[in-house]
Formats: structure tokens, sequence, C-alpha cells
């Protein structure tokens, strides 16, 4: 309990954080206090994973009372409006616009703020009239979202068709140069033009977004979806109950081989994380009583038979490097055959895992966890050995066609999103179809997910979400900032060096 106390009392008297960021850690400190043992029902076991680290529950809490990603169909409002906030269908772009900046307050998730605010282009498309002034009214309304938003996991989508909404949103993205919202374009080449493309690809240069989605290989595998908070594909009209994830870079420490960490360390953790969500699960659905009293499932928003959740992995170079060096091969994961072959045998025995383990609740993935290649965003030095995803470290990127190749071969395992993402110099500026190449490359060697940014630009892409460098040197001089995603910015950095990300110059 005194540490407990202690956690509220710095909490309080912070002087690098607002009134909004206070409170919800207060509150995020609060749903700590129980015991998960008696909360959930966690074993003896469970609590030894996390207490060592090797299973992070991304703070979600211990008493979980709403999903962690919810993906509404925001067409509902749109055709029915919204009885529980008395809002009629709307007929024009103020109307909609003011509507959906209304229902977004009232959209849950473990950030306290909306992760998916729908496909824009989309939704504003049918209530464009004049291009100058619908202009005006649409920065206005992603000028709104960024302030009061204050969390850059909020992502909305466009795509794949050209739309007359899709342009002025681009458009916007540049003048505005705001961190929120995520934007990412959902890219199919035989429905998404190529002077959209390109106009995207100069946008996301320019403004960090949007990130290009393979909808091809998405809507195979998850089937109607939305692109949510990092790069999270999950289905439209539902979400996900839980993400926890495994430290592999944590785990293998403990390995005193590469059998003793295959066969015995990983598929134990697994198990114990897999249980874990199953009893969050139950108590989501069975206690929380989140989709009774929820607007939302009441009027179609969203459906419990749509949510799925989502099994997580960070730091798989980390495991690879460290079971090179046990075998004294002095290679790195992502310039190393033998790295790469263990990486896919980490990943294909836990896949295996997850395929086999029965989950409750999850009808629409067929009763089975996505696994989920989770980009990190604690502050904690657990991180620290622990690099996002299955992405390369920082400082042993091969060159650009190598990484590209050797990257792709580990996003087929996730389903429920995973994505690489590359600084490039300012000549990519004029050689925008070498970039479109590079996209489309990607695509049809197994991407999910791709995105670029300028290296010299203050907005900057941390990993599945955007920060301003200015705002992360103002919180690391103890100044107040107004998005909690600077703060994961600054630890993740700290943490992953993701700011020094190698700079591709066009050849």
């Amino acid at each position: 309990m005194r540490s407990v106390l202690n956690d509220f009392a710095l909490t309080a008297s912070a002087t690098n954080m607002t009134y909004q960021q206070k409170l919800f850690s207060m509150a995020n400190i609060g749903e700590r206090l129980i015991d998960p043992r008696e909360s959930l029902g966690y074993t003896d076991e469970e609590m030894k994973y996390i207490e060592n680290d090797m299973i992070c529950d991304l703070n979600e809490g211990y008493l979980p009372y709403r999903p962690r990603y919810i993906v509404p169909d925001y067409d509902i409002f749109i055709k029915n409006g919204c009885k529980f906030l008395d809002i009629k269908p709307p007929i024009d772009l103020d109307q909609l616009l003011d509507g959906l900046l209304i229902i977004y307050g009232h959209v849950p998730s473990i950030t306290s703020f909306p992760v998916y605010i729908g496909r824009l282009d989309q939704l504003i498309d049918p209530f464009i009239r004049d291009e100058a002034s619908d202009y005006v009214k649409i920065k206005r309304f992603l000028n709104h979202i960024d302030k009061t938003i204050v969390d850059s996991f909020c992502h909305g989508n466009i795509g794949p068709h050209e739309t007359r909404a899709g342009h002025l949103i681009l458009k916007a993205v540049i003048e505005l140069q705001n961190p929120t919202p995520n934007l990412t374009l959902l890219y199919d080449a035989s429905l998404t033009s190529k002077d959209f493309a390109l106009e995207a690809l100069r946008t996301c240069l320019l403004a960090a977004k949007p990130s290009f989605s393979n909808q091809v290989m998405y809507q195979k595998d998850v089937g109607n979806h939305g692109i949510v908070s990092c790069y999270n594909a999950l289905p439209l009209g539902g979400g996900a109950y839980t993400l926890l994830r495994l430290r592999l870079g944590t785990m293998v420490k403990k390995a005193t081989s590469t059998e003793h960490f295959i066969e015995t360390i990983l598929p134990k953790v697994a198990h114990n994380m897999a249980t874990m969500m199953d009893k969050r699960v139950k108590y989501m659905v069975e206690q929380s009583h989140f989709f009774e009293t929820s607007f939302l499932s009441k009027e179609g928003f969203i459906s419990q038979d749509n949510f799925t959740a989502m099994f997580g992995i960070v730091g798989l170079a980390d495991a690879v490097n460290h079971l090179l060096k046990l075998e004294n091969i002095e290679e790195t994961f992502g310039q190393s055959d033998l790295g790469d072959e263990l990486g896919h045998k980490i990943l294909s025995t836990l896949e295996h895992i997850v395929s086999q383990h029965e989950a409750p609740y999850l009808q629409r993935t067929d009763g089975h966890y996505l696994l989920h290649a989770q980009v990190g965003a604690d502050l904690s030095p657990e991180d620290k050995d622990n690099t996002p995803a299955h992405r390369i470290k920082v400082g042993q990127e091969p060159i650009l066609p190598l990484h590209l190749t050797q990257s792709a071969t580990f996003h087929k395992y996730f389903k429920s999103g995973t994505g690489d993402l590359f600084a490039f110099d300012q000549t990519y500026l004029d050689h925008l179809e070498a970039l479109l190449d590079i996209i489309q490359g990607s695509f049809s060697e197994g991407y999910r997910y791709i995105t670029t940014y300028l290296q010299n630009s203050d907005l900057i892409r941390v990993t599945g979400y955007l920060v301003k460098r200015s705002d992360v040197e103002r919180f690391n001089n103890n100044e107040v900032v107004l998005r909690d995603t600077d703060i994961f910015g600054s630890g993740t950095n700290n943490n992953a060096n993701v700011f020094n990300r190698q700079t591709r110059t066009f050849e």
C-alpha cells in the first residue's frame, strides 16, 4: 500500500503532466490496486510471469470494464443517427462532422480516447457540396480532433477508392502537421488510382501519414475491418477485448540453449498468457456488463460477436541475437540467414500454440486469438531488451532491398497487425513513383503494412503512432506536453533509439 500511495503522490505532484494526464494516470493506478488473483482468478504461476516481466499487460488493469480497442461502424450514425445522444441522422456536412465529434467523446478504449474514428473519406464524401468551403470545415474538424483527442493512437482510414473528401483530407494533413489523428490508406492496386496513391505518398513523406495497408491481404484474413490504434487490423463493428504481449527478449535470458527456449520456455509462458487472456475476456463479457449497458452495442455500432483479442509479441530481434550468441555466432537478426531461421522457428511455434488454444467469446475469429506484432509503448527499463515487434534493431539494418525482403517474410504470422517503417531523405519527394514501386513490391512479397516519413522533419513516426520531436524534447526538459503519446514517444526512443533509424536515400 505504501508504494501505491507513493505512486498517487508522485502523479499528483508531477510538474510535466496535464490535469487530464494525471486523472487518467491515477485511474490506472487505481485499476491496478486489486489483486488479479481475486478479481480475475490469476494463478500464482501466471502472476510469476508478470512479476518477472516476461508477460506485459500494457497497463490494462485488473478489472477490465471496457474492451481495449473498439471499432464502431459509423455508417450507423449516418443511417440512424444516435438515439442515446439524441442526434438525428445528418443531412449536411456540418451535422455530420458535429455529430461525429460528439460520438467520439463517448467511444471508450484502453486510452480513454477513441482508437478508431472511421473511414473518414467514405463518411464525408457524400456530403461534399462546395470543395472550397467544405475544405475549411474538414480542416477544422481534423484540428479539433488533434486538440481534444490528445492521444496519437486515435486512427482514421481513407480509401481504397479515390474520393473528393480523400483529397481534401490529405491537403489538410499537410497544412496542419498534427500528430493526431493517425491515418492509413487502405490500398488495393486494383481499386486505388495511381494519382491518389502518389498524393498519399507525398503527404506521408511531408506529414508522416497516411501509412499504406494491404487491403487485399487484410480483407482475406480479417474480413470487413478498420485499421486502428497503431496499425491493428480489427473487425469493423467490433474490436479487441484485450492485448497482452510476450517479452521475448526478456524470456530468452532464462534459456540455456535454443532448444531450451523454443521447446520449454516459449510454450510454458505462452500458455500462461493465453489463459490470462481467457480470464480477462470472460470477465469483460460475463461480469463487466459493458455490452448490455453501452449505447454503441444497443444501437448497432458494435456487436459482441465481432470482437477478438490479440496475442502480442515484442523483442524477436533481441531473442534471436541472444540465441546466436549462445551458439557463438557473431551475427545479428536482419543480417543473418540463421537468425531468420531462428525467428521463423520462434514464430511458427507460437503460431501453432495460439492456433491450438480454444478461447472464449471469439466467434468472429473461430475461437482463436490473433497474433499481433506489438510495437511497445512502455517507459519501463524492461523494454530496453525488447525491440518493437519483429523489427530489426536500429543500427543493425541492412540496405533497403534486403531489409524489405527480410521483413516481408515475417508479416504472414500477424493477422491482427504488423508493420514496418522507413525514414527517407528529401530526394524521394522527387521520385514518388519509385516509392510507390517499393510499396507495391512490398505488398507483393507479403507485407501487410508499410509507412515512411522524412528523417529531417519535426513530425516523426515513433512506431505505429506519431509525435513531434519538439514536443518530446519539451517533455524531456520536464515541461508539460499536450499528448500522452509524447511521453510514450520519449520512452520508446530512449529504449529503442527510434528517432535515429537509418535514413534511406534515392539511388
